[in-house]
């Protein structure tokens, strides 16, 4: 299970800075697999495009110990709407900074699609995409996310979401498939 609270607030008609802090679970939502806090600065560059930086402070479950871990990452998003349909594609440049592990840079490539079936409510499904940029013994392409989800609007400044997130290594030695049930409050101050 993946819980999140996520605040925003907007800067000016371009600017949004914004937090969420999760806490995810794993073993039937048993034991805590990791727990972060994200800061955002999201910049819209025209109707279309928008971009962002972000840095994430992680508290991560390893095999006998937590520990602690930092990621910065880069987000070029473009949305092109369609009435109540909408597609968004979005490039992440991701890295990752522990002391235990080889601090890979990732490319994450996301494709997804949102349908408002009401006022009130949206539908939406993705998939995304994991490259890997380091030079390694690893394949380039090792990661693959499908994720679906219904998003409901309390009023104009909180949402609801309850999502399903499909993880699955690929081209690596021990593969893991990875089920995800999540449950999100989003509340813009």
């Amino acid at each position: 299970t993946w819980s999140k609270l996520k605040t925003s607030l907007k800067i000016n008609k371009k600017t949004l800075f914004s937090n969420k802090t999760e806490i995810r679970t794993f073993d039937n939502s048993r034991q805590m697999s990791q727990f972060y806090t994200q800061f955002s600065i999201n910049k819209k560059l025209n109707k279309k495009i928008t971009t962002s930086f972000a840095w994430r402070f992680k508290v991560l479950n390893e095999e006998f110990s937590y520990i602690i871990a930092n990621r910065f990452h880069n987000d070029l998003n473009f949305k092109h709407k369609f009435s109540d349909l909408s597609f968004n594609f979005r490039l992440r440049t991701q890295i990752n900074f522990d002391r235990y592990s080889s601090n890979d840079l990732y490319e994450r490539t996301r494709l997804k699609m949102n349908y408002k079936i009401n006022k009130k409510i949206a539908f939406y499904i993705y998939q995304e995409l994991y490259f890997l940029l380091s030079p390694s013994d690893n394949y380039f392409f090792n990661k693959t996310r499908f994720g679906s989800g219904i998003k409901y609007e309390l009023n104009k400044k909180t949402d609801l979401e309850i999502k399903y997130l499909k993880i699955n290594d690929i081209n690596v030695e021990n593969p893991i498939s990875l089920n995800v049930l999540g449950l999100k409050i989003s509340h813009q101050f």
